[in-house]
């Protein structure tokens, strides 16, 4: 963390660059704070992070899209399979009724 408050850079910024962090290293080493700074102020750099930063962000929105009409396709799955639990368990009461009452013995 050193190294990046040394270079400038928020430890945000560089894991969206794809940096790996060690929260738990306190050591700076000045050669890498040099080259922080040179990546970091590469007019490409920014360009780049905002453009994977876009990507990101619509692959997550056609995904969200993608879960939401799997969700809808769900629920009337759902509705279906009620309304045939319902139905059947009507059908069986009616069975049970029929099956439950007592014949009539003939008389001869």
């Amino acid at each position: 963390m050193g190294e990046l408050s040394g270079a400038g850079l928020s430890p945000n910024l560089a894991s969206n660059w794809g940096l790996r962090l060690d929260l738990r290293r306190r050591s700076v080493v000045d050669s890498n704070v040099l080259s922080l700074r040179s990546w970091s102020s590469h007019p490409g750099t920014v360009k780049r992070a905002e453009g994977v930063t876009k990507e990101i962000e619509e692959e997550i929105e056609k995904v969200g899209r993608g879960v939401k009409k799997e969700a809808v396709k769900v629920e009337k799955k759902a509705e279906k399979v009620e309304r045939e639990v319902k139905e059947g368990a009507v059908k069986a009461k009616k069975v049970v009724r029929r099956k439950s009452k007592p014949k009539k013995k003939k008389e001869s």
